[in-house]
């Protein structure tokens, strides 16, 4: 089987999942700590600790729940990110709200939650699953370039991965 034909049929996969509502809900609720890599790794970057504090997946519409991620250096907050994992009109409807107008669509795969966007010439793709006590969140940043006829080939620029491990 050719790579093209190969890589349809895993999106194709994605396309077709079980409604959320028959699937897995991972148990996001808690707080999280843990460190970002960002790939491929650069010499002399510094150790960036992560706090997240996350509620349980919105489980009725028009709902929300709170995201908080804040990112230190040495022990100095670097920066925050005061977000909302919400829920629309029914399990398929879910969003992150970051505020200032800025609304990703989001979609539970599975036990993975999945948001893509678009912003310049950039394609970034996040991926969000919980194992146990372990939440691994993926940012896939790739450079974007117009559709044609055929085939697109996209180079991926790097991951940013968060590996938190639940605080009890």
């Amino acid at each position: 089987m050719t790579r093209p034909i190969l890589a349809l049929l895993v999106l194709s996969s994605l396309w077709n999942a079980p409604p959320a509502s028959a699937q897995t809900r991972p148990d996001l609720a808690g707080s999280w700590r843990g460190t970002l890599v960002n790939l491929p790794l650069r010499a002399g970057a510094p150790v960036v600790d992560v706090t997240m504090e996350l509620g349980a997946l919105p489980a009725s519409d028009s709902t929300c729940v709170p995201w908080k991620t804040t990112y230190r250096e040495q022990g100095t907050v670097r920066g925050v990110k005061d977000y909302r994992l919400c829920r629309g009109a029914g399990p398929e409807s879910l969003y992150v709200d970051e505020g200032g107008g800025v609304v990703l669509a989001a979609r539970l795969v599975g036990d993975v939650l999945v948001s893509a966007f678009k912003t310049g010439p950039l394609l970034l793709v996040t991926h969000l699953r919980v194992q146990g006590d372990t939440l691994t969140e993926e940012i896939m940043t790739i450079d974007d370039r117009p559709a044609t006829d055929g085939l697109v080939t996209l180079r991926p620029r790097g991951i940013q991965r968060l590996v938190l491990t639940r605080q009890r």
